[in-house]
């Protein structure tokens, strides 16, 4: 069968459409379909006209990825076993009171454990914070006041942030520091340790007070640890919104499938209704939690009390360097030498640690003051006032007072079994707190 020429002219014109149809077609079912392909640089794009290789080559293949270094490593792990942390921490803390005295150097040894747990805790606290806030608990989480007060510097001023965690790093390792001051340059070493030290942590508050619009400060200055790492666990299927009631057993609507908390019989009622209550303090921004020092004599008893170490520090050199010299030798002057420090500085610390009271007594007397005192501040002085035992081991009153009580008890406890367990590591501690400044230090 013969076949013309326009008969093959028009299957290849027919042959040619279909094949730019299916052409077409395939082009727009590329152009829809997403490309399942990373991202990957273009070797054409990899080098310019000249040769020259170009900065979006394949040096960014090599960028790391996040999570895949050392630390996005570590803290991986660490969120995994959360529920970990606290024991962890604690047990290895408490390990470090078991060193002192055992050995030679051993307050070394035990102040270099203990320093690089607290710094590590530091470090632990911001992971936990963070993964805090990116989970799904962060809704039904309810810092402290503390933490509400502290963050709120912390997050809106890099100045605060930077200087409140260099304070508190200073005073996880301003014992070491003391520590290796003496071993190495001596008592006169170790006074100028102390003395700069304390320099340096007076000049951090004085800015921390600054800072937060002449506030009281508040002790630690940052964030502190307020939820149970366990919450963060993922492998732990408790929800936070149960572990907040306590173990408290829960009955389920039928009809909406809704879990309501079951009081038991021995359950206070008024202690759980107070937790669904909101105060005035749950509603505040955080800046009202604490009121500013307008007066001056709030603002300068607040600023003694910043200084106090430091001046207490200073008594302390002044008096060894009286005691050394000639002019002091009757038993009189060397009494009141020895006093001074510890006098001067108990009364600083007992008279400045309420300048807020003063400060807010100016409008209707001292009751009034203490009404309007908030919880925040409430907290505050009271650890000042719980702070104040700690003179019972300082200075002059240790020395006449406090040592030979604690000889006694050792005295009469060493042949008690069990007993003198505890008068060896009294007697260990001892040594710290008559050679050390920061072995006592509260601030």
């Amino acid at each position: 069968m013969a076949v013309s020429g326009s008969d093959i002219s028009k299957s290849d014109e027919s042959s040619s459409t279909t094949s730019s149809v299916d052409a077409s077609s395939q082009s727009s079912y590329i152009s829809i379909a997403p490309d399942p392909r990373p991202d990957l640089p273009s070797p054409l794009n990899s080098h310019d006209m000249n040769g020259t290789k170009a900065m979006n080559g394949t040096d960014n293949m090599k960028a790391k990825r996040p999570g895949t270094s050392w630390l996005g490593i570590y803290e991986s792990f660490l969120l995994k076993n959360a529920s970990q942390i606290a024991s962890v921490e604690s047990t290895l803390q408490h390990l470090t009171y078991l060193f002192p005295g055992k050995f030679k150097d051993a307050e070394i040894a035990s102040e270099v454990v203990y320093s690089a747990l607290g710094i590590l805790g530091l470090y632990h606290d911001t992971i936990l914070a963070r993964a805090l806030s990116s989970s799904a608990l962060s809704s039904n989480y309810q810092p402290s006041l503390h933490t509400r007060y502290t963050r709120h510097f912390a997050t809106r001023s890099t100045a605060y942030k930077s200087i409140a965690y260099t304070l508190v790093v200073i005073q996880k390792t301003e014992l070491l520091i003391e520590i290796m001051s003496r071993k190495y340059g001596g008592q006169r070493g170790q006074r100028t340790a102390v003395v700069g030290i304390e320099s340096i942590k007076a000049a951090c508050r004085l800015a921390l007070f600054r800072i937060s619009g002449s506030r009281t400060l508040l002790t630690p200055p940052i964030p502190e640890r307020d939820i149970d790492p366990k919450l963060l666990d993922p492998d732990d299927p408790i929800s936070f919104a149960e572990a907040n009631e306590d173990g408290m057993e829960y009955w389920t609507m039928p009809r909406t499938g809704q879990k309501l908390p079951q009081l038991n019989a021995d359950s206070d009622l008024t202690q759980f209704l107070m937790k669904k209550v909101l105060l005035p303090e749950d509603v505040v921004s955080a800046p009202k939690l604490a009121h500013p020092l307008t007066t001056v004599d709030g603002r300068a008893k607040e600023i003694l009390y910043i200084l106090r170490p430091l001046l207490y520090a200073l008594l302390t050199l002044l008096a060894s360097r009286l005691r050394e010299s000639r002019r002091f030798k009757g038993s009189q002057a060397r009494t009141v030498i020895n006093w001074m420090p510890w006098l001067v500085g108990f009364a600083l610390e007992f008279i400045c640690k309420d300048g807020v009271i003063d400060s807010l007594s100016n409008d209707g007397g001292i009751r009034t003051a203490v009404s309007k005192l908030t919880g925040l501040e409430k907290l505050e002085l009271d650890k000042r006032s719980k702070s104040m035992w700690w003179w019972a081991l300082r200075g002059q009153f240790y020395e006449l007072i406090t040592k030979p009580i604690l000889d006694k008890m050792i005295k009469k406890t060493q042949n008690i079994p069990l007993l003198n367990l505890v008068g060896l590591y009294v007697g260990d501690y001892q040594y710290l707190m008559e050679t050390y400044h920061f072995a006592t230090s509260t601030l």
